[in-house]
């Protein structure tokens, strides 16, 4: 078997209502089977999607993190394809895309980073007209070969470029070397990858083609509509990847201390959890026999593990907060 020229890589997290369509998009490509993999990274199993994925080769990948960015690396790191592109799961491709991406690396050898313009649907895939959707399509073709064009393109038109994860497709030997980078990213993963091919070397091109359908919905989890002003959007993104990346850190020697080097693979949360799984059992000691938790770890635990059960929320934030502290010296907090 050849190796696939594009790698899907599809995202979710708890949302089943929606990734089947997508999956079905890609089937529907006039590309060539052999010529595209999926990559489906999920928390959760569907028959469906997983038989799928199978039949065509694919790679599924079940995994509890939450971060966007993370589940995008790992999808990277399984990806086969010379070019990579993603679509999140309640997004769907239009038949010519995959086909549309293909033809436009194989003749742009130099091309890094591809956007192209979405068609905006509904919760039941009807077309609809959506403003903002409208306001942020470019319809011009947009192509810069080097620092100055790209200067010139960003003058020009802003944020547009680098706004919806399902428009973008990238060259694998220029996003496997911002991998480390992504996985900070909880969100905001496409004006990050957008910034990336910004500061590399490169083709960037967008398509005016609207060959992405853009679910508008009340699940919709898109970066685009978080906060209207993108660079202050982008601040907050960074703000909040180094406290991430910095927290696990910490998080991960914790484990690594506490014996529980199962987790180190998992993001902060799950750590947390480990931890507090650690600390339940020496609540459990302390219970059974008080006398024998003499130690300050255990009783230190056992407090921890009491507030763990009253409110599991109220002690992963303590711990959070606990671990976290040096980020007012770096004025990370906001």
């Amino acid at each position: 078997m050849k190796r696939p020229l594009i790698s899907v890589i599809i995202t979710a997290y708890n949302r089943r209502e929606f990734i089947r369509d997508a999956v079905k998009s890609i089937i529907s490509s006039t590309l060539p089977e052999d010529e595209y993999e999926i990559i489906v990274v999920k928390n959760f199993k569907d028959e469906y999607v997983d038989s799928i994925v199978e039949k065509t080769g694919g790679k599924s990948i079940i995994t509890d993190i939450v971060s966007i960015g993370a589940k995008v690396a790992l999808g990277i790191e399984v990806a086969s394809g010379d070019v990579i592109t993603f679509l999140e799961d309640d997004d769907a491709y239009l038949p010519s895309r995959l086909g549309d991406v293909r033809n436009m690396f194989e003749h742009v050898p130099s091309l890094t980073y591809y956007h192209n313009n979405v068609v905006a649907i509904d919760e039941n895939g009807k077309v609809i007209h959506d403003k903002f959707i409208e306001e942020t399509n470019i319809r011009n073709t947009v192509i810069a070969y080097n620092y100055e064009d790209k200067l010139n393109a960003f003058r020009r038109y802003g944020w547009s470029l680098g706004l919806r994860l399902s428009s973008m497709a990238v060259r694998r030997s220029f996003i496997n070397k911002w991998v480390g980078i992504i996985k900070c990213f909880p969100d905001l993963v496409d004006v990050l990858i957008f910034l990336l091919a910004l500061a590399s070397d490169g083709t960037i091109y967008h398509d005016p083609r609207r060959l992405t359908y853009y679910r508008v919905s009340s699940t919709s989890a898109s970066s685009a509509r978080a906060v209207r002003d993108p660079l202050n959007r982008f601040n907050r993104a960074v703000k909040n990847a180094a406290r991430h990346a910095i927290a696990r850190h910490m998080f991960v020697t914790l484990a690594e201390k506490l014996g529980l080097r199962k987790y180190v693979r998992y993001d902060e949360a799950t750590v947390i959890g480990g931890i507090y799984g650690d600390w339940g059992m020496q609540l459990s000691k302390a219970v059974v026999d008080l006398v024998m938790c003499g130690s300050t770890r255990c009783i230190g635990s056992a407090m921890f593990g009491l507030t763990y059960l009253i409110s599991p929320w109220l002690a992963k934030r303590l711990v959070y907060l606990y671990y976290t502290r040096a980020f007012n010296a770096w004025g990370l907090r906001y």
